[in-house]
C-alpha cells in the first residue's frame, strides 16, 4: 500500500575517478548487509534528473513473491558540478536516494506503509 508521505535517505559521493562500478559496489554491499548475503537484487535503467546514467534497484522479496524497487542512483550529471564551480573534467560522483519506510517495511516483512503513521504504540514498539 502506498502513502501520500515517506522520508527518503540521500548519498552523495564527489571525487575523482569515480566510476558507475564504485557505486555499484556501494550498494550491493548495502543491500547485502542489510537484506542479507542471499538477497537477489537487480538493476533496471531509469531516469533522475540530476544523473546519468541513472539505475533503480530491486529487491526479490519473497513475502510478495514479487521484485519490490528499493532506491534511485546514478552517475552526477557534469552539469550538476559545472553549476557549482566544480570541473566537471576533474570531479565526478554518484548519488542515491531510498525511502527509510521501503527499507523498513521489506527487511521487517510490514505490508502496509500507513502502519508508521497511524500512531499505535504497539505498532512502533517493536522498533526499539
Amino acid at each position: 500500500k502506498s502513502y501520500c508521505l515517506f522520508h527518503q535517505v540521500e548519498g552523495l559521493y564527489v571525487n575523482k575517478n569515480v566510476s558507475f562500478g564504485q557505486l555499484k559496489g556501494c550498494l550491493e554491499y548495502f543491500v547485502k548487509k542489510m537484506f542479507g548475503e542471499k538477497c537477489k537484487m537487480r538493476w533496471r535503467p531509469s531516469y533522475f534528473p540530476f544523473t546519468e546514467p541513472s539505475a533503480e534497484v530491486d529487491i526479490w522479496d519473497d513475502q510478495r513473491n514479487q521484485w519490490m524497487e528499493i532506491l534511485g542512483c546514478g552517475m552526477v550529471d557534469p552539469e550538476v558540478f559545472n553549476n557549482v564551480g566544480y570541473d566537471s573534467k576533474i570531479w565526478h560522483g554518484y548519488a542515491f536516494g531510498m525511502g527509510v519506510e521501503r527499507i523498513a517495511m521489506l527487511k521487517h516483512d510490514i505490508d502496509d506503509i500507513r502502519l508508521f503513521y497511524n500512531g499505535d504504540i504497539r505498532f512502533l514498539r517493536q522498533f526499539k
